[in-house]
């Protein structure tokens, strides 16, 4: 039996869905859509290559970023994503006026955020509220408190 490769972002099939998202209405819509749970979303990321997914993701979030909204919050923030295909570590660096994310672990993490990757999506699309994934254990949080609860705040939604 020969393995396939998963299809890259903008490869074709889900690799174009993928790269076709752009907005995280774009994103509710899919994760909205008829019959799709959890188990279909990291299904879907299996098949598309979980490190094509969260690779779009993470370089969306800065798009997302509304750096009058922060004020003068800044810092580095660790995402410790479940996946189907095991754990994976990404970066988001919220630093004057930008935030950037990306692969790995940062240098020096002001907040580490522990999630599934199906509650990872939910959160960029504005269907999960950071802090009452906190409190429901959705979300494991550790760091300055104040500062992830800030945070999901400095990001347009819509």
């Amino acid at each position: 039996m020969v393995e396939q490769e998963p299809p890259e972002a903008g490869a074709g099939g889900l690799g174009d869905m993928i790269g076709q998202v752009g907005t995280p209405d774009e994103l509710r819509a899919l994760l909205k859509a008829p019959g799709v749970d959890d188990g279909v979303v990291e299904e879907f990321a299996r098949e598309a290559g979980v490190d094509a997914v969260l690779d779009r993701v993470f370089s969306l979030m800065g798009t997302r970023f509304a750096p009058a909204k922060a004020g003068r919050g800044h810092g580095a923030v660790q995402w410790d994503i479940a996946t189907p295909d095991g754990p994976r570590t990404y970066h988001l660096v919220i630093a004057d006026g930008r935030a950037e994310g990306g692969r790995g672990a940062p240098g020096r993490a002001k907040v580490t955020l522990g999630m599934t990757l199906p509650n990872l999506l939910k959160l960029c699309a504005g269907e999960l509220n950071g802090v009452t994934a906190v409190m429901t254990g959705k979300i494991k949080v550790s760091g300055d408190m104040m500062f992830a609860a800030k945070m999901q705040g400095w990001f347009d939604y819509s």
